[in-house]
């Protein structure tokens, strides 16, 4: 009886140690534009999927999502496929979206109360529709982004030229100057 006893803790602390080997750490690939880009629509793809899911009952989300997913589902899958290589994750897995999805640490499953799950749902064929919800161009349209170079400087908001304070070290001959030239 005693070495099943340790026969069985040696299969559950084998089993929690897999589990726990398994997620490889999550970092966002800045340095590796394709596989950010890629990272960056898949969390877009899977908040569709789990959102579709969730929608199932709904009539109008459920045939927009079945629509979406006729139009992206091979995006998808290949984006998926991209991250399970990029994290070694093996293939054969029925459920690879959710182990991506797992590794880089978005939600496997949503949770709403019923009002936000009622507005989701409605909200869902209008958000499916959207040209930004192409994954594909999506993926184009994000690659470009982050392959300028100065993608991780901070952006500052624009100011319109009648909004800006003249430069109190900047003399008047420079600000008439300056006029002039606008």
């Amino acid at each position: 009886m005693r070495l099943g006893f340790f026969a069985t803790l040696w299969l559950v602390s084998a089993t929690v140690a897999n589990a726990t080997e398994a997620l490889p750490p999550h970092a966002y690939a800045f340095d590796q534009p394709e596989i950010l880009a890629t990272q960056r629509v898949f969390g877009i793809g899977n908040a569709i999927t789990l959102l579709g899911q969730t929608c199932e009952a709904d009539p109008n989300a459920s045939a927009s999502y079945a629509q979406w997913l006729i139009n992206n589902g091979a995006t998808l899958q290949r984006i998926t496929i991209r991250l399970a290589d990029y994290y070694r994750l093996p293939h054969q897995e029925i459920d690879l979206q959710q182990r991506v999805a797992a590794t880089m640490h978005l939600k496997s499953q949503l949770n709403l109360s019923d009002d936000a799950k009622f507005e989701a749902c409605a909200s869902l064929p209008e958000t499916l529709a959207l040209p930004s919800m192409n994954l594909s161009k999506r993926y184009d349209a994000v690659l470009l982004e982050v392959k300028n170079p100065d993608y991780l400087k901070k952006k500052r908001p624009a100011v319109a030229a009648e909004d800006k304070q003249p430069d109190p070290v900047e003399s008047s001959d420079d600000r008439e100057e300056q006029n002039r030239s606008e």
